[in-house]
């Protein structure tokens, strides 16, 4: 505040020069001046305390002073106005101590002020400096971790390990690190940098090895060409050959021709086609048995198969109904642009997913096995690659000589080749996730679509060498699965082949009512007095009606997949007349006994004998369940 003022008044006194510049106003200018001046000097060399102490002190007298002249005007006399004027005086005097004071001290506050202001600056500066430290620390520091980020291109270099670098780089090179320290970051960068060079020798020479390799690979392809041209002369001349053979062939009955059109074709088969076709003409070949091989379907078509698998792997049918519905349509068209046909009629979705599900590979495995007098059965193998199982139909080529209904009935395909391996009936599909798939397009249970695509044997998936719950996947063990399989089920079909043909000729004796020769060893009755007088073959439905057989069923022991049949033997008191199949007797003499016998061939027959049931109507029925005689015999 005190220099605002002396500045207001240099202000002022500068105005005044301008008006009127005068030596005494100069003069006067200067003292003021110089008053301010040590005014300042005084406020700054005094001390603040005692200021205060002199301010109360003064104001104390202030008021003393006032006092005395409030009291000196209540007198009355001629000195009271010249004391009163006098301690007026003084009280003057004291109020222009005070405001000197006033001055000193707004002097001193100024001073204060611009201190602090000062000091702030050099506060504020500090800090500024601090922060720019900071951050250039920060900065050096963001810096230094990226250094120690920094990812060169030499890291994605696969080099040897630091035991093969040690070993196998020159001595020269690796002396100075066998001593290295595991903290020393100088000799771990210097060994990273020797193994880079010695990398880049290895590397170069290796250049220089694969353009040796190189030149030598074009030398070799020169000559595989060169050896390739005259191999393709020579092929004609060899088709050739065949061709002036082809007479010799037939009259030799050597099929070459065929048999090479066949291994041809097999390389287009599936994999599980293809292990059972190859190892089941190795077993022929081997074991010489009559059996005959032969690839069925369109050769095109599995080309097709073939080339399409080689790019694209086929989507399981876990897949979403929208993507199975896409790709029916895809394979839809491809079909109709193999076949040039056109179908302006809508299909059924539903037809189509069925499709799309039971689609099999284009080409069929059929393999024929005969045994003694003509009879034969052959077996015909589809792969379905979206259900990924094998099924099997069969057609049976029995011999002129049977005719009975009942002997052809134990010749058919299904009871030929069902239980080979116990419990095996191929009514049900041995691969867990098939039910899961038809249940999904809503196709109902496999056993429906038998008539369809055939029976899923679990024997026929593993010559095929699938093996669903086995977690090896590899070839190898596939080929191994499909040799010890395919060896198995041609012993096992060809030992029920022969056993059931057997059975097929007891059988059409029977329905001609002919007794076979029987060895003289045998204690048979000379003198018959009883005779077949009916051969029926029932039902399994038809066979749980007799009561002589709950007993059976409840144990277990019969199943619908045996076979069963129905003889009924008469005795006569007089003479027996010559009956046929399926009659009943017929004559003057009356019946006086019968038996009827329940006969159980069981599918492992001749492993597991027949069982026979006998129930004998001589006054009253006697069976089993009733008669000990019966039971024992």
């Amino acid at each position: 505040m005190v220099k605002e003022s002396s500045r207001d008044r240099e202000s002022s006194s500068k105005k005044k020069r301008k008006v009127a510049s005068t030596p005494d106003s100069e003069n006067e200018v200067d003292i003021y001046k110089k008053v301010v001046e040590f005014e300042e000097k005084e406020a700054l060399s005094r001390s603040a305390e005692d200021d205060a102490e002199l301010y109360m002190e003064i104001c104390q007298n202030i008021k003393d002073l006032l006092t005395e002249i409030f009291h000196l005007k209540s007198q009355k006399g001629t000195d009271v106005k010249e004391a009163v004027t006098q301690k007026c005086r003084e009280a003057c005097v004291k109020i222009a101590i005070l405001k000197k004071l006033n001055r000193m001290e707004k002097v001193r506050l100024v001073n204060a002020k611009e201190t602090l202001s000062v000091e702030k600056q050099k506060v504020d500066s500090i800090n500024l400096q601090y922060q720019n430290l900071l951050y250039e620390a920060n900065h050096l520091i963001s810096e230094f971790n990226k250094c120690f980020q920094f990812k060169s291109k030499d890291e994605d270099i696969e080099l040897i390990s630091v035991e093969e670098f040690m070993k196998e780089a020159p001595q020269s090179v690796t002396a100075k690190f066998k001593d290295m320290s595991e903290d020393d970051e100088t000799k771990k960068h210097e060994l990273r940098l020797a193994r880079l060079e010695y990398e880049l020798e290895q590397r170069k020479n290796l250049a220089k090895l694969c353009k040796t390799l190189e030149e030598e690979k074009k030398k070799i392809a020169l000559d595989i060409v060169e050896h390739k041209k005259k191999l393709d002369g020579l092929a004609p001349r060899l088709n050739a050959v065949l061709e002036v053979t082809k007479p010799l062939q037939e009259h030799l009955n050597l099929p070459i021709d065929k048999l090479r059109a066949e291994h041809k074709l097999a390389y287009l088969l599936p994999e599980p086609l293809y292990l059972f076709y190859v190892n089941i003409d190795g077993y022929r070949e081997v074991y010489d048995i009559t059996v005959s091989l032969a690839i069925v379907g369109d050769q095109e078509e599995a080309v097709q198969w073939k080339e399409q698998q080689a790019t694209t792997s086929l989507q399981d049918e876990e897949d979403s109904e929208p993507e199975v519905e896409q790709d029916v349509e895809e394979i839809v068209e491809v079909k109709k642009r193999r076949h040039r046909k056109s179908s302006s009629k809508p299909q059924d979705p539903k037809e189509e997913k069925k499709k799309k599900v039971l689609q099999t590979h284009p080409l069929t495995v059929e393999a024929t096995v005969t045994v003694k007098e003509s009879l034969s059965i052959k077996l015909k193998l589809n792969y379905y690659y979206n259900l990924k199982i094998v099924t099997v139909k069969s057609d049976v080529t029995i011999p002129s000589s049977i005719t009975g209904n009942t002997a052809k009935e134990v010749l058919m395909g299904e009871t030929l080749l069902g239980e080979l391996i116990e419990g095996d009936t191929g009514l049900e599909s041995p691969n867990s996730t098939t039910s899961y798939q038809l249940k999904k397009f809503s196709l109902g249970p496999y056993e429906i679509l038998i008539p369809e695509i055939g029976f899923a044997y679990g024997w026929a998936q593993k010559a095929c060498g699938l093996d669903f719950l086995s977690q090896q996947t590899s070839k190898e063990h596939a080929q191994r699965l499909s040799q010890l399989n395919v060896e198995f089920v041609m012993k096992t079909l060809y030992r029920k082949l022969e056993s059931r043909f057997a059975l097929a000729q007891q059988l059409e004796l029977l329905e001609k009512n002919q007794i076979p020769n029987v060895p003289e060893s045998v204690g048979v009755p000379k003198n018959m007095v009883s005779g077949l007088t009916k051969w029926v073959s029932k039902s399994y439905q038809q066979f749980c009606r007799a009561p002589e057989v709950q007993a059976l069923i409840e144990d277990e022991l019969v199943k619908p997949n045996d076979i069963f049949y129905c003889a009924t033997i008469t005795r006569n008191n007089g003479t027996l007349k010559k009956l046929n199949t399926d009659s009943s007797v017929s004559g003057k003499n009356i019946i006086s006994a019968s038996m009827e016998c329940l006969i159980i061939i069981k599918n492992e027959f001749p492993v597991q004998p027949p069982i026979f049931i006998l129930t004998i109507n001589y006054n009253g029925k006697h069976h089993a369940e009733n008669s000990d005689d019966v039971r024992v015999s």
